[in-house]
């Protein structure tokens, strides 16, 4: 297991082109621009998710990550939260990987569940390493959708926002660079996470 610590920002799509230029990601480490196409699944009933975990296959070229998170806490857009990751053969779920510590007690053995697809969320994620405050940081960029489908009815919700992931230092360290960014960006803390607004997407289908 890992433990995710990320910050979550929000930002305008006006402010991107001036996000690419800064100093401080002009001088870092960067990646292009890759596509992720991300399928979260649930019972029928969202059992997941009222145990408060998030289960996904995420395909990132011709690789399959089937994730395990758990919910965690998120407190001014710091989010913190346990994360299992496996690699698998293709775009079916692999249940006899979520036996690990993660699995919550209150669910039956994840082989036992009905796991159907919920929502999507499918972006291109832009990448930038840096040292910054005595931490190493991962600077994420995505942009795309969140997709829901129930029946003939569907609804999406457009993706755009900042990530700022702890890969070792202290968690301040993402508060510093946020700061830093925001002297010339624009960027406002989020406490909502994707799996979260896929969720929401379906109860508006359903009405419930």
């Amino acid at each position: 297991m890992a433990t995710e610590t990320e910050l979550k920002l929000q930002l305008d799509a006006q402010d991107v082109a001036m996000l690419r230029t800064h100093p401080l990601l002009a001088a870092a480490e960067h990646q292009a621009p890759q596509t992720l196409l991300n399928t979260y699944y649930d019972t029928p009933t969202l059992a997941l998710a009222d145990a408060r975990v998030a289960l996904r296959i995420r395909r990132q070229g011709t690789r399959f990550i089937q994730t395990l998170k758990t919910r965690g806490q998120s407190i001014n857009g710091l989010h913190q939260r346990g994360e299992w990751e496996w690699t698998v053969a293709g775009d079916a779920l692999e249940p006899e990987h979520l036996d690990a510590s993660g699995w919550p007690d209150a669910l039956p053995a994840a082989a036992n569940l009905t796991l159907v697809p919920v929502f999507t969320t499918d972006f291109q994620r832009e990448l930038w390493i840096l040292d910054h405050a005595g931490a190493r940081i991962e600077v994420a960029l995505d942009q795309g959708e969140i997709r829901c489908q129930y029946g003939d009815r569907s609804l999406t919700d457009p993706l755009l926002e900042l990530e700022l992931e702890l890969k070792s230092g202290d968690p301040e360290a993402l508060h510093r660079l946020a700061e830093a960014l925001s002297s010339e960006i624009r960027l406002k803390p989020f406490d909502i996470s994707k799996a979260q607004r896929g969720y929401a997407l379906f109860h508006q289908l359903v009405g419930s």
